[in-house]
């Protein structure tokens, strides 16, 4: 890739974007769906969310609605329909955060992230003011993923490596906000120091979204739809509306 760049921020959804849909839909939800039972099968029913616990995992599960945890099996079953129905539940995503941690830590899970993707993060780090990641996965999961990138050597092996020190800060849906919400943008560039128009121009946002990239759009940031292999189609409205992006090269320029 060529090493100029008219941005001074990058700001990166994960899927769809980053990596396949497919290595949430068909290697993280299973998991968590799967270790899902071990981990709430030690803790005593009903839960009681005025007991001091130390366990995040006890004192999360409380967050859910009441009615969910008294019983094992119905709180079991509520956090599979969130998963099966793909809701982004602030809860759930920080319970799929600790769950996924032993994933990752036993070598289990690996992030497939997309070669260019890869390419262009390196490159942004060293060209950009900051590069930041913005996703509905909790800022734990998000370093988790970043801390486990799966690299596919020349001679077909496969390697671990961590991401985690070419980004920023992390922004995830409990500490910014809902994606979809032109609020959440404006939260993020004020976050990150950026006030005058021209700045917010200059920050970029991408994702496989077309509602995330209308929010961001209308906070002032210029944003892209990325088209990748297995993402949702694109209407032919998104496609005449926004400008789309399938390959990362293409937003690096000549010298």
């Amino acid at each position: 890739m060529d090493q100029t760049t008219v941005y001074n921020n990058i700001v990166l959804d994960i899927e769809g974007t980053l990596c396949p849909i497919s290595f949430v839909k068909d290697q993280l939800f299973p998991y968590f769906i799967k270790e899902l039972p071990t981990y709430i099968s030690k803790y005593d029913f009903p839960l009681d969310p005025e007991k001091k616990s130390n366990d995040e995992i006890e004192k999360l599960l409380t967050k859910f609605d009441k009615s969910f945890y008294q019983n094992k099996e119905e709180l079991l079953n509520h956090v599979r329909k969130l998963v099966a129905d793909d809701i982004k539940d602030p809860v759930l995503k920080q319970l799929q955060g600790f769950i996924w941690e032993q994933g990752y830590t036993t070598g289990t899970i690996m992030a497939p992230l997309f070669e260019d993707s890869i390419e262009a993060m390196k490159l942004w780090s060293i060209l950009c003011d900051g590069l930041y990641i913005y996703s509905s996965g909790s800022v734990k999961a998000q370093k988790l993923l970043f801390g486990n990138v799966e690299i596919k050597r020349s001679n077909g092996s496969l390697e671990c490596a961590d991401l985690n020190n070419l980004i920023t800060d992390y922004f995830d849906t409990v500490n910014t906000g809902n994606k979809t919400k032109i609020e959440s943008y404006s939260k993020i560039l004020k976050n990150i120091g950026v006030v005058d128009e021209e700045g917010k121009r200059k920050c970029l946002f991408l994702s496989d979204n077309p509602l995330e990239v209308q929010a961001a759009i209308e906070a002032g940031m210029t944003s892209f739809v990325v088209e990748k292999p297995g993402n949702h189609p694109l209407s032919e409205k998104d496609r005449k509306s926004y400008t789309i992006i399938t390959d990362f090269k293409s937003l690096f320029g000549s010298q």
